[in-house]
């Protein structure tokens, strides 16, 4: 059986989907393909309890291009944000916390209590990390450009800032007390194998201030109905530009004449032809798995090879029969700390630790935890009454010694759930049902390899014109995954820049 189409879209993840839009949108005839049951990849809402609407993989938007949602006119077709507020609640376990939004005298209020020269302190950093994200953000949806151009564009100080320091250099510079230090570096671990102290950790910590989803740069919030309604969104829009999803249809290899790449063979036999293809995989899935093993030239493929994808995140739901009573703030009912993102992360010296736990072979004792509660601010989520606390920690290595193990699936959960009850004590009897993810089931479940987020680091040598481009050296054969420019986060952009980039040789190749 054989179909033919002027594009193919191998998987169905938010970034395939925008590319799948933008060639539809160009007049192109469209399939994509999704080897699951739902879109979405690691973008998706999912009910594992009856009740409840899970973000089982991916939690918060802020790097989802404006320009996506408004050229795709998502809003019509369900999206809707809401930014986040406050922004972050970091209890302590002598019985202090901090609670920090948008609300500039409430923050010094609470600082204050700890340093009142790091009222002026956090207003720094916030300037700092903002202008650094805003640089980032014009990158976003451009082609990569090189190290040396980007110092020429941004001025060399801030290329050797974003380049070379470390998150603890950036927030060191601005504050002092050892919980507001550790709050503000959190933004540049997130997904990464690596420490505060590591240099290259304030591009990470730009990346994550580089969107504008909400209207501020660097603001970070939820999506009405979970996650899943940007790619459900992304999929209706697909579908009315004249765009085909299948699901349940596995490519199990992309199919070449000469050396262009010309359609995909599913893993049912089924053949599609197609004049380009586009694949959402990650980089190595696309290029070492898919391809034939004499497609790529030995450098290319070597590079593949030692591409940095050691995923560290371990991703924990909990189905909570009441919210968190934590001891720095006392009370069983909602209070405004819940609406915030929830860190331990007490200092960076805790932070160092855990991550040169886990690079010495095994895992994080003392996690950094990075906990959301949408429930308070959207009642879809939940049953009445009930809470979802959706959990990201780190750093649980895909590769620790000894590997992973059902029960050492659960051991990790276990420790989780242990250190966030040293705050809030109630949290283990509260807990009704839970959801455990570890590297290894982020790689089986969503085809992340070796379950990293970004599809690889977003560190030195793996960023803008060293990290992955949408045009692959295959011809005809497009890389839209977070694999490529710019990166990972719910983004869009390298689906948009893929698409482009087809549309362009399209229209450039002789009629």
């Amino acid at each position: 059986m054989s179909a033919r189409y002027d594009a193919v879209v191998v998987g169905c993840g938010h970034n395939g989907l925008v590319a799948a839009n933008y060639l539809a949108r160009g007049g192109l005839r469209v399939l994509a393909l999704e080897r699951r049951e739902i879109v979405g990849g690691a973008c998706v809402t999912e009910s594992p309890w009856r009740g409840w609407r899970v973000s089982t993989a991916a939690y918060v938007v802020s790097l989802l291009h404006p320009r996506i949602v408004e050229e795709l006119d998502l809003a019509r077709f369900g999206y809707a944000a809401y930014r986040k507020d406050p922004a972050s609640f970091t209890p302590l376990e002598d019985g202090r916390s901090l609670l920090l939004g948008s609300d500039a005298q409430s923050n010094a209020r609470e600082i204050a209590r700890f340093d009142r020269d790091d009222v002026a302190g956090l207003e720094r950093f916030e300037a700092e990390a903002q202008r650094l994200g805003g640089l980032v953000y014009q990158t976003l949806i451009e082609p990569p450009a090189s190290r040396e151009a980007l110092a020429e564009r941004w001025g060399v100080g801030d290329a050797c800032t974003i380049f070379e320091e470390s998150a603890a250099d950036l927030v060191r510079r601005c504050v002092r007390t050892p919980v507001l230090q550790a709050t503000l570096a959190t933004d540049g671990l997130i997904g990464t194998f690596a420490g505060p102290l590591e240099r290259g950790t304030a591009y990470v910590l730009a990346h994550h201030y580089a969107g504008r989803a909400h209207g501020v740069q660097g603001a970070w919030g939820f999506v009405r109905g979970g996650m899943g309604a940007i790619t459900r969104a992304l999929a209706l829009a697909f579908r009315s530009a004249g765009g085909e999803v299948r699901t349940q249809a596995e490519v199990e290899r992309i199919l070449l004449e000469g050396e262009r790449a010309c359609g995909v063979v599913l893993r049912d036999g089924t053949e599609i032809r197609a004049a380009r293809v586009l694949s959402n995989a990650t980089p190595h899935r696309t290029f070492l798995e898919l391809l034939p093993g004499d497609a790529l030239d030995p450098a290319f493929a070597e590079r593949v090879r030692s591409w940095r994808c050691e995923g560290v995140s371990l991703k924990v739901n909990f189905a909570l029969g009441e919210p968190p009573d934590f001891t720095a703030r006392r009370g069983r009912g909602l209070q405004p700390h819940h609406r915030a993102t929830i860190h331990v992360a007490p200092s960076l010296a805790y932070l160092q630790r855990g991550y040169e736990e886990a690079a010495a072979g095994g895992i994080s004792r003392a996690p950094m935890l990075e906990c959301f509660m949408q429930s308070p601010t959207d009642a879809t989520i939940a049953p009445p009454g009930k809470h979802l606390l959706s959990v990201f920690a780190q750093w649980f290595p895909y590769g620790r010694e000894g590997g992973w193990s059902a029960a050492r699936r659960e051991e990790a959960a276990d420790l989780v759930l242990a250190t966030l009850a040293r705050y809030a004590p109630n949290l283990p009897a509260a807990v009704e049902a839970r959801q455990v993810l570890t590297p290894p089931d982020l790689e089986a479940l969503l085809g992340l390899h070796h379950g990293h987020i970004f599809h690889g680091e977003l560190l030195p040598g793996q960023l803008f014109d060293q990290r992955f481009a949408a045009r692959t050296p295959v011809g005809s054969l497009y890389l839209c995954g977070s694999g490529a420019h710019p990166g990972g986060c719910v983004i869009g952009a390298p689906g948009y820049l893929a698409a482009r980039a087809a549309i362009e040789d399209l229209s450039a190749a002789p009629r």
